[in-house]
């Protein structure tokens, strides 16, 4: 009899479990946030201004990574639109930098080319949106700045 007793007790428990489970997995496929298409204002937030790391004065950077950003030649032919040249390489921006920034379309790909980060088509190579993180405001950090995405 008390076999039963403690059959019955561990399905109830293992019935409690599943529908908490259950619910727990519903509200975190609710709560995970949507992909974005274009770099927004938190991503430009993200980034620390004018600090120093160790001994090197650092214009823009995460302090709490220990990256250090500094300008590249690259920065300056960046356009929306464009496909990139062969001799430009398309590598990923560092992992911390991905992390910190919001989530993008599973196609696009953030890359960083000194203090400017792009997105790219992962397939076509296409830059899609650029945020040049050396730009006073978040309005003035967008590449396409006749077309402000908030």
């Amino acid at each position: 009899m008390t076999w039963k007793i403690e059959a019955g007790i561990v399905g109830g428990a293992a019935l409690v479990l599943g529908g908490f489970l259950a619910v727990m997995a519903n509200q975190q496929d609710t709560s995970r946030p949507d992909p974005v298409d274009h770099f927004i204002q938190s991503d430009y937030d993200v980034f620390d201004r004018d600090f120093k790391l160790g001994s090197t004065e650092c214009a823009i950077g995460l302090a709490s990574q220990k990256i250090c950003m500094h300008k590249s030649p690259l920065e300056k032919e960046l356009q929306v639109g464009q496909i990139l040249p062969a001799y430009i390489p398309a590598l990923g921006a560092e992992f911390r930098i991905i992390v910190e920034t919001a989530l993008k379309s599973e196609n696009l790909r953030t890359v960083r080319y000194g203090q400017t980060l792009v997105l790219i088509d992962a397939n076509t190579r296409e830059v899609k949106d650029i945020l040049r993180l050396n730009a006073p405001d978040f309005l003035a950090a967008q590449g396409d700045a006749a077309q402000p995405k908030v």
